[in-house]
């Protein structure tokens, strides 16, 4: 029987270091979302700086986790500036999330004032 020292001494390397991103996530890093003025009297502006093909959208949430609005953006169209109307939504704070190819990579709050 082999002490415990030379046992683990003849066990196969184990691969070290953090996972390879997948495509998403590597789009997700260089994405740039920028919603404004905020707070909001009802309409934003929303540009998002990227250029890599994907499904992008902005998902807005109110303050209990429901889905109250869904909008696609396209990279090309948004680098511009699209304005959005949300001054049908009641008076509060609302989270909004960008969403790359079905993954939320970033979360930030918006306050309306309507």
């Amino acid at each position: 029987m082999l002490p415990l020292a030379s046992a683990l001494a003849a066990t196969a390397p184990v691969a070290q270091g953090p996972p390879a991103p997948a495509a998403a996530e590597q789009r997700a890093a260089t994405v740039g979302l920028t919603v404004y003025p905020n707070p909001s009297r009802g309409q934003i502006t929303v540009q998002l700086s990227q250029r890599a093909a994907g499904d992008y959208k902005l998902r807005l949430s109110n303050i209990i986790g429901q889905e109250v609005r869904t909008i696609a953006l396209k990279p090309e169209s948004s680098s511009a500036g699209l304005q959005v109307d949300l001054s049908d939504l009641r008076t509060g704070m609302y989270f909004y999330s960008l969403v790359v190819d079905g993954k939320v990579v970033s979360t930030k709050r918006l306050v309306l004032q309507n």
